[in-house]
């Protein structure tokens, strides 16, 4: 094929011109909006003002959101403590005998040389806690307790300080006894900063937790060391009985008289004596016992013959005189066990350098606690023992004349004291830890969600094990991990509340921009038009319109990125000052990707409909100068087989497949993998549909009440009643504009106070659950492991020294017994029954004090039925109280029966007549009375299993016992009630304690106050291991104590440290239920601000919208408007007109938003109620309702007032020729 020059040299030209041509039409594009910018200034603002003011909230708040996990961090850090991974020393019952190290201890350089080899760990150090007391001895000052119960913490500061553990605490160093000590200990103690205090270190606690075992006490735990030291090699020597053997006095005395002779004859010869040791030494080595125990007898024979033969000849000969009768070996040491015991409970002076008013994370919230540096501790610790020592000794050999007194006469104190305090400084304190803290690296990273804290928990510990060993005896908690797991509940909820907020908004901006273009569109008509006639065509009509929406987005966009950056630097410095924590300072990926999203796609998606609307104008109606909207007839004929199915049937048949897909996969899948974000995800997706929902529906009353809003206007303004039918007119006129108006002014509005009220709602609903659990102002649990319980008498003690010491305080308290299911060796769950015996249902049964419901929220308390045979007193609440009956007596079938203890013949009449005949009464019969249970049952136990106060039934529990039911009830705080049915595969009962006390009575066969009298060993070890003064013998497992007045944070803080002075273990709990609900609802005061902010910038978008609208409306009447005014009316009186009609618009859409939103939070916290059967309580949003009305109110006004201004000033003659 040929090419001409001249033909490529035209195509280039062609080229070059359509180049050029592109170019100048961009540049009349860009010169053109400029010109539009300057004539209308507003649109352009108000557009970058939308963009500007939604792009930097949420992109704010999501930036901040990505921060929360270091919020969410520091409250578990407060409640745990800061230590990502806590490694203890695994229990000598459950250590793995394979492995050469184990120990009751953690050895801090071993183990940190695998921490540096495993990724992820940011550092380690060693700590001991110890419990013991903290004693003030000050005469001078008055006391509410002299001692208090607390936790030792001996610690690393140097260590922790350079890793990051207790970051947020105190940072002072402390040396030589010094000590930092709770707030609360100190005002218990009456002590201050600066004052000496003792510390008395629970040996049998500490005793319990290194030999793992809890039953055994402080001297057989030392006599067991000197029976598996030194007694293994001597009973290879002498025999397996040697200890017990018996020396008789006289035996002991003539021998200390040879060994006194032996000694100085020997220390007068020191060849001699060097012989004897040799002969001894001989005579171990040629024994046949393990070469370890052969070194410990040559140590203890080497240590001998260095001292002075004599001296301790004659400590012998001592002891032996002072004997008065004959003495084992075992006698012996146990006497020395006794003397070391007594030495251990030692306390030692420690001076207060500073009072800690919170832990901060220092330590686990909610106990006493004393702070010591590990660098002295040692030195401390070894002081105080050899000086109490010391004391024991010389005390024993003065004043007891048994064979601890003599034992104690063997002592060279000054040796002993030598050889410890020698011994202790060869020890490396941090190589014998009893737990080992550890930070993590990329904190914020590991606790972004629950899975990522599960999987980084779990490769951490793999890589350990796997270095050192799965037999290693250690184990790994994480108790901060499950805590924080435990607020990402609450940040789920927040990301569900920030979603909706960003869908509102952000149609809410959507349709604000939406509004200002389409009215570009109309008011330019005429130049596009001119445009389209000089050559213009559609395709860069289209390219007009979206290159002017960008005007304002891109700026917008842009300002909004500067402002969120400042804005994100200032919310992630307050973030890292509060959490100690620093991440960085720029804006989070997901934040700049929302924001990039929204001010892009707002925009292009709101110029949609104007761009369709410019382009569907022929170019004679552009032309047309004094064409008007609201004249515009448009007639559009589409053939249906050319559409194929309506746009209407399209969307309701994919809005229906779609909730089919969430009710049939996405909801069983939330269940099913325990998703709680997917389930909260779906629920909020749904109420926002019904919000939409609703406003369509109710939209239908919109007119009729807008006009029935302005017949009460114009009622109360009657000098401009005779502008009703002008408004009527303008309301029915202008009611396509104002529909998407009032419609998104009503969504927002209703989606506001929806929040707003189910924020108040759910705030008290937790709180109320926590107080319904609970029950009492104070309660006191032991955990379901701990079958011992409180120490009932001392806490009993305590609580009535209390009483007397300040009779406004403690209106009453009130025990409960351990549940009948959980008292050991017994036979586990009861099962309740008709007479009939069908059908059977589970019951856990447990006794109350006549005072229980005293010591409740009685608010919580909803009874049902009672027994008509009692005649039940009233509670101050007016409520009858229910317990009452349990301890009256009136109209109980009590039978004494005869029972064959031995069960030899099982048939009554049977052995009567087999004992008749012989002639001789029946043996092992026993009067015993069959005694009927009162019970308050779940109200749900009556729909199940047909049970309710007029039935008889029985309870199986080992046999059947009798049961009568004084009352029924759907709550009961601080028991397992429910009026639904499926309360009898969880619920309890509530028994008096005699009743209680006769069911165990019965099924053991004996008395458990009489322990001679249980015929199990196993039993009788249990209960001999109980707690002494129990009313009623059984044991206590939970306390509930009721204020008698308003008490502030400190006094219940002050209270409740010194109630714990009084358990037994950390298995006991304890709740301030008034803090745990203001700590509930200061979590959600957060939530509610930001709902305000929300608020206010729904209200700022509603203003431009309904300023547009009218705006809108206001030209589009504008020949109405002059006609107006050339029949006389004044702008006063027009002015007035639009804002009659934005208020109507306002009100109406207002009340129906309310209505809305208020009616869909009453629905959510119903379904809340109808699983936790708390009483239903309104809590109206007032602050939200009032800012969002009197904001919709002003907004009105002053955007009818701002649309009319432009026009009302403008001629006659220059309205009616729309020359605006």
């Amino acid at each position: 094929m040929l090419h001409s020059p001249l033909i490529e040299d035209s195509d280039e030209k062609q080229h070059a011109l359509v180049k050029h041509s592109k170019t100048k039409t961009i540049w009349i594009i860009v010169r053109y909006i400029i010109s539009d910018i300057a004539k209308r200034p507003r649109s352009f603002k108000i557009g970058l003002f939308t963009i500007y003011l939604v792009v930097t909230f949420l992109a704010l708040l999501e930036s901040a959101v990505q921060l929360s996990p270091l919020i969410f961090i520091q409250l578990a850090e407060t409640q745990s403590g800061d230590s990502d991974l806590l490694f203890t020393p695994m229990s000598s019952l459950n250590k793995s005998i394979t492995y050469e190290s184990s120990s009751t201890f953690i050895n801090t350089t071993e183990i940190n040389e695998y921490f540096n080899v495993t990724d992820g760990i940011f550092g380690s150090s060693p700590r001991w806690l110890l419990t013991g007391y903290l004693i003030n001895n000050n005469t001078h000052v008055e006391k509410i307790n002299q001692k208090l119960r607390t936790f030792v913490i001996i610690l690393n500061q140097t260590q922790e300080i350079s890793i990051g553990l207790g970051r947020r605490s105190t940072q002072n160093y402390l040396t030589a006894n010094q000590v930092q000590v709770s707030a609360s200990t100190l005002r218990g103690l009456n002590a201050s900063v600066g004052d000496v205090l003792q510390v008395n270190i629970d040996v049998d606690e500490l005793i319990s937790l290194l030999d793992g075992n809890t039953k055994n006490g402080s001297e057989d735990f030392f006599y067991s060391l000197i029976d598996s030291t030194i007694n293994k090699p001597l009973r290879r020597i002498f025999g397996d009985d040697f200890e017990y053997q018996i020396i008789q006095r006289e035996e002991i005395q003539q021998g200390a008289e040879d060994v006194v002779a032996l000694a100085d004859l020997l220390e007068s010869n020191q060849e001699l004596k060097n012989l004897s040791k040799e002969y001894i030494e001989e005579y171990i080595n040629s024994q046949d016992i393990p070469q370890d125990e052969k070194k410990l007898l040559l140590d203890i024979i080497e240590i001998e013959y260095q001292r002075n033969l004599s001296e301790d000849a004659r400590t012998l000969e001592r002891f032996a005189y002072k004997l008065n009768e004959s003495v084992t070996v075992y006698e012996i040491e146990m006497a020395i066990s006794s003397l070391v015991a007594q030495s251990a409970n030692f306390t030692f002076d420690v001076i207060v350098t500073e009072k800690i008013e919170a832990p901060r994370g220092k330590w686990q919230d909610g106990f006493n606690a004393l702070l010591m540096d590990q660098q002295n501790a040692t030195n401390i610790l070894v002081e105080g023992l050899l000086t109490k020592f010391e004391d024991v000794v010389i005390d024993k050999r003065l004043n007891d004349d048994s064979t601890i007194g003599a034992v104690a006469e063997l002592i060279p104190i000054d040796f002993v004291k030598s050889v410890v305090w020698n011994a202790s400084q060869r020890i490396y304190l941090p190589d014998y830890s009893l737990c080992q803290n550890l930070v993590l690296k990329n904190r914020l990273q590991v606790y972004q969600d629950k899975n990522t804290i599960k999987s980084s928990i779990i490769d951490i510990t793999n890589q350990f094990f796997k270095t050192t060993g799965f037999d290693y005896p250690v184990s790994a908690s994480s108790t901060l991990a499950t805590a924080v797991s435990n607020y990402f509940i609450l940040k789920n909820f927040i990301d569900n509340l920030i979603a909706a907020a960003t869908m509102i908004l952000l149609m809410l901006s959507i349709l604000l921009i939406y509004s200002l273009m389409i009215g570009d569109v109309d008011e330019k008509t005429y130049e596009f038009g001119m445009l389209r006639a000089l050559g213009f065509r559609k395709s860069w009509l289209i390219v007009l319109l979206l290159f002017q929406a960008l005007t304002f987005a891109i700026p917008g966009l842009l300002l909004a990125l500067i402002t969120c950056y400042i804005l994100n630097s200032l919310v992630s410095m307050l973030i890292f000052a509060t959490t100690d924590m620093v991440s960085n300072y720029v804006i989070a990926d997901q934040a700049l990707y929302l924001a990039v999203s929204l001010g892009i796609l707002i925009p292009i998606i709101s110029n949609i409909f104007p761009i369709q609307r410019a382009l569907s104008k022929t170019l004679r109606d552009s032309l047309d100068l004094y064409h008007r909207t609201i004249q515009e007839v448009m007639v559009n004929v589409v053939k249906l087989e050319k559409m194929g199915i309506s746009l209407t049937q399209t969307f309701c048949s994919l809005l229906l497949v779609a909730i089919g897909f969430v009710s049939y996969y996405l909801i069983p899948m939330a269940f099913i993998f325990n998703n709680v974000t997917l389930a909260l995800n779906i629920i909020n997706v749904i109420f926002i549909i019904m919000i939409i929902g609703f406003m369509l529906l109710v939209n239908l009353f919109q007119g009729p009440l807008e006009r029935a809003i302005l017949n009460c206007i114009l009622w109360i303004c009657k000098f401009d009643r005779n502008l009703k039918q002008i408004i009527f007119k303008n309301l029915s006129g202008h009611a396509s504009r104002n529909w998407k108006t009032t419609f998104m002014y009503s969504l927002a509005l209703s989606f506001i106070l929806f929040a707003g009220a189910s924020l108040t709602l759910d705030s008290k609903v937790i709180g109320d659950a926590l107080q319904s659990a609970l029950g009492g102002d104070v309660t006191v649990m032991v955990m379901p492991t701990d079958k011992i319980g409180l120490d009932e008498y001392e806490i009993r003690k305590h609580l009535e020294s209390e009483m007397m010491r300040d009779k406004t305080l403690i209106q009453d308290y009130s025990f409960n017994a351990i549940l009948l299911t959980h008292f050991p060796f017994l036979g586990g769950i009861q099962w309740f029954t008709t007479m009939a015996t069908f059908p059977w249902a589970r019951i856990r049964l447990g006794g109350v004090e006549p005072n229980y419901l005293e010591t409740i929220m009685q608010e919580y308390y909803l009874p049902d039925d009672y027994d008509d045979q009692v005649s039940y007193p009233k509670l101050k609440s007016g409520k009858k109280d229910g317990v009452y009956g349990l301890y009256d007596r009136s109209g109980n079938l009590d039978i004494e029966s005869e029972e064959d203890v031995k069960k030899v013949i099982t048939q009554m009449n049977i052995r009567d007549s087999y004992y008749k005949g012989l002639n001789i009464s029946r043996p092992n019969v026993r009067i015993e009375e069959d005694r009927e249970i009162n019970i308050i049952i779940p109200q749900g136990y009556k729909y199940e299993i047909s049970i309710d106060v007029n039935t008889p039934s029985l309870i199986w529990w080992g046999r059947y016992y009798r049961i009568n039911v004084r009352h029924t009830a759907s709550k009961v705080p601080g028991f397992e009630f429910s009026s639904y049915r499926q309360v009898t595969q969880f619920g309890q009962g509530i028994i008096s304690m005699p009743d209680q006390l006769y069911m165990v009575n019965s099924y053991l066969r004996g008395d458990i106050r009489n322990i001679s009298s249980i015929q199990q060993p196993y039993v009788r070890e249990y209960l001999s291991n109980l707690p002494k003064g129990l009313t009623y013998g059984l044991p206590k497992t939970s306390l509930r104590v009721k204020f008698a007045r308003q008490t502030s944070k400190t006094e219940r803080v002050d209270f409740c440290n010194r109630l714990r002075n009084y358990f037994r273990n950390d298995q006991t709990l304890l709740f301030d239920v008034k803090t745990l609900k203001e700590e509930a609802e200061n979590a959600f005061f957060y939530i509610q601000i930001l709902n305000i902010v929300v608020a206010v910038i729904a209200l700022t978008l509603s203003f431009f919208l309904i300023l547009i609208s009218f705006v809108g409306n206001v030209k589009d009447n504008s020949w109405e408007f002059g006609v107006l005014r050339a029949i006389g009316l004044n702008k006063k009186q027009l002015t007035r007109i639009y804002i009659y009609e934005a208020i109507s618009l306002i009100t109406a859409s207002g009340l129906l938003g309310t209505f809305i939103g208020i009616s869909l939070a009453i629905l959510l916290t119903l379904q809340i109620l109808m699983f936790i059967e708390l009483p239903f309580v309104l809590m109206f949003p007032t602050a939200t309702f009032l800012i969002t009305c009197l904001g919709g109110f002003v907004t009105a006004i002053v955007a009818s007032y701002l649309a009319v201004l432009d026009m009302k000033d403008k001629s006659i003659s220059v309205i009616l020729k729309g020359l605006l």
